[in-house]
């Protein structure tokens, strides 16, 4: 983990981030998960673990390295604090598939109940307003397909980190590529420099964006999510205790409650099919797509890279036709008990 945060700290470092960070309300980010439920199967094999408090402390160092704003760095640092346990799964138990935008909680009712944290935005003079419109800091936040930080680590950790298709070495030459633009609207956004290390940036885009559309993932959020709604249902949890509890305890109370976990850990091959499985469960539905496009600095203008590079837009075209297998299940999995 040190390794690739180190890739994202100046030597301007931004000490005022610092007390923030034994907050309980970041510190209960460490026991959340980056990959929505994915780290708790065979099926995927990260190489460390990688939680949504180190995601929010690359996603500030990256704002700090590319705005210098310290209002918009303290807001990255804490942009994902209305985050429930296993994430996104969450989304789901709403059926909120394709916008993944329902369980999240509203982060000044959040920071309303850390007088700690009231307290640091006050000394470095923020207030609780400036927490409530991300779409003012183009840095952190885009509208997609635009690139901004919080979409960047995303590519970048689940290329290195989940999927193991790009080296340290590749996320160092695609950030110290990246710069701050004019897009086509006139505002802030960043991009590249150029069209060579922007296509290598896509191709972590297509690895990223394929994979959350695909199977596997869809899997493995829809299970958990499954899991959820039952053990609510039985009263083994409530819905507020994934924004109270550690996955770790939620995962014990799986572990002690349903049959069917011990295979969902073990599991390393999802069969993927376009025949109706008869006899497991299984999943079959479109969730949301993800992308990104980013701008290339040219002499005259900035530009898509797909208005620039062939390239760009072979991988683009290939990801707009993926689909995966209709059904996918596991053999070991007939029903969540």
């Amino acid at each position: 983990m040190q390794e690739y945060l180190n890739l994202f700290i100046d030597e301007e470092y931004p000490m005022f981030i610092d007390k923030y960070l034994d907050t309980k309300t970041l510190q209960r980010l460490k026991y959340i998960t980056q990959f929505c439920g994915c780290d708790y199967t065979k099926l995927y094999s990260p190489l460390f673990l990688y939680t949504r408090f180190n995601h929010s402390l690359v996603v500030a160092h990256m704002t700090w390295h590319f705005s210098h704003d310290k209002k918009q760095t303290i807001v990255a640092l804490l942009h994902d604090a209305g985050t429930p346990c296993f994430a996104h799964c969450i989304d789901y138990v709403f059926g909120d598939y394709l916008n993944q935008e329902s369980s999240e909680k509203n982060i000044v009712d959040l920071i309303k109940q850390d007088s700690e944290i009231q307290k640091y935005l006050k000394d470095d003079g923020l207030t609780l307003e400036d927490l409530s419109n991300f779409d003012s800091y183009c840095i952190l936040e885009n509208k997609s397909p635009r690139l901004c930080t919080d979409r960047l680590d995303g590519v970048l950790h689940t290329c290195y980190i989940w999927l193991h298709t790009h080296s340290l070495e590749d996320i160092k030459k695609v950030y110290d590529n990246i710069i701050v633009l004019k897009n086509e609207d006139n505002n802030l956004e960043i991009g590249f420099k150029n069209s060579e290390t922007a296509n290598l940036f896509v191709d972590m885009v297509y690895n990223y964006a394929k994979e959350l559309q695909g199977n596997v993932d869809k899997y493995v959020m829809k299970y958990v999510s499954e899991l959820v709604k039952i053990a609510c249902s039985n009263n083994l949890i409530t819905l507020e205790d994934l924004y109270t509890k550690k996955e770790k305890e939620i995962c014990d109370i799986f572990s002690h409650n349903f049959k069917s976990w011990i295979n969902f850990k073990n599991a390393t091959d999802l069969k993927c099919v376009d025949v109706l499985p008869k006899n497991n469960f299984y999943i079959s539905f479109d969730t949301k797509k993800r992308n990104t496009v980013p701008l290339v600095m040219c002499e005259n203008e900035n530009k898509r890279v797909t208005e620039v590079s062939d390239y760009a837009n072979n991988i683009y075209a290939n990801l707009n036709l993926y689909r995966d297998t209709t059904y996918a299940y596991l053999e070991e999995i007939e029903i969540i008990d």
